[in-house]
């Protein structure tokens, strides 16, 4: 099957390198020092899985791209933009978002629409993945750690089951739900609690397990609870905690996606994570001070 990954960075590119070992026609898009490397060298996944590759690459998705279905995996700043040019190239097809952050489905609809498509959520599929990747060079990966990988339709849409086909027959156990906005919301819930920790403090999420940053963590976990309450979410207290040490345990060694893009010099998806919870809480006549001084320390500490 010709498929197109828009979004050559960590998770893209592994997803890109699975769907490449078993015979799908890949069109990876990405910036030009990893497109050019890619290339060159072939595209290369170290750690938990070993493989090297061959994609088809480009820094751009030309008019007339014969894929079956698009997946969307840029960051979340990039989402309208990214659907703009995917809707201007490519008539109404599955389009997958493999993507952080509370925002991405309404930027999906708004870049689809905006290049020309028409009801775009009867083609849009959301998922959540809870993988550990790195980019370590330009056109090679790590792949540290493995997760659950929920998808779902959304407004009636019916290409999440054809993607979940699809990853299972490349080897990646995946899991159609019919409820994947609580899905996203508790993803969200956990990133907002680790990320910007790590990210300010320049640790590996193993090191939020200790005090004092345990407890910074817990309380914006706490924070962001209220505002998917508030949003209609009922998600139990004793649960997410529970979710949390597990996520912190299982990817100990990990550093996060924020702390990663810290690292780089790149912007960051804290304003759609934890910015998105300030919205939203605000929306709702919530305070919520340990957000707010964590984004404030964290933007103050990017020059932002």
């Amino acid at each position: 099957m010709r498929l197109v990954v828009f979004g050559a960075g960590a998770i893209g590119s592994i997803l890109g390198a699975y769907l490449a070992r078993s015979g799908h026609d890949i069109l990876l898009i990405g910036k030009k020092p990893q497109v050019d490397a890619i290339e060159r060298d072939g595209l290369r996944i170290d750690g938990l899985t070993n493989l090297t590759v061959h994609p088809r690459v480009a820094e751009n998705l030309r008019s007339g791209e014969r894929s079956a279905m698009v997946i969307l995996t840029v960051k979340s700043y990039d989402t309208e933009d990214a659907c703009y040019k995917i809707s201007r190239a490519l008539t109404p097809r599955p389009i997958l978002s493999v993507q952080n952050g509370l925002c991405n489905l309404t930027a999906m609809e708004k870049g689809l629409t905006k290049g020309g498509w028409a009801n775009p959520r009867l083609y849009i599929a959301l998922s959540v993945l809870s993988w550990g990747a790195t980019l370590l060079d330009y056109g090679r990966i790590r792949h540290a750690g493995t997760g659950p990988f929920l998808v779902g339709d959304f407004a009636g849409g019916r290409a999440a089951k054809r993607f979940a086909s699809l990853f299972e027959g490349v080897g990646i156990s995946t899991v159609f739900t019919q409820d994947i906005l609580s899905a996203i919301w508790r993803k969200a819930i956990i990133n907002a609690a680790i990320n910007p920790v790590t990210a300010l403090y320049k640790v590996p999420n193993g090191e939020v397990l200790a005090e004092p940053l345990r407890s910074q963590s817990l309380a914006l976990l706490h924070e962001a609870l209220e505002v998917a309450r508030a949003e209609g979410y009922r998600f139990a207290e004793h649960e997410m905690e529970e979710e949390f040490f597990r996520v912190l345990e299982r990817t100990s060694a990990n550093q996060s996606s924020m702390l990663q893009d810290v690292t780089r010099g790149k912007r960051t998806e804290l304003d759609a994570i934890s910015g998105e919870i300030l919205a939203r809480g605000a929306a709702h006549g919530m305070k919520l001070p340990r957000t707010e001084r964590v984004v404030k320390k964290l933007k103050s500490q990017l020059g932002q």
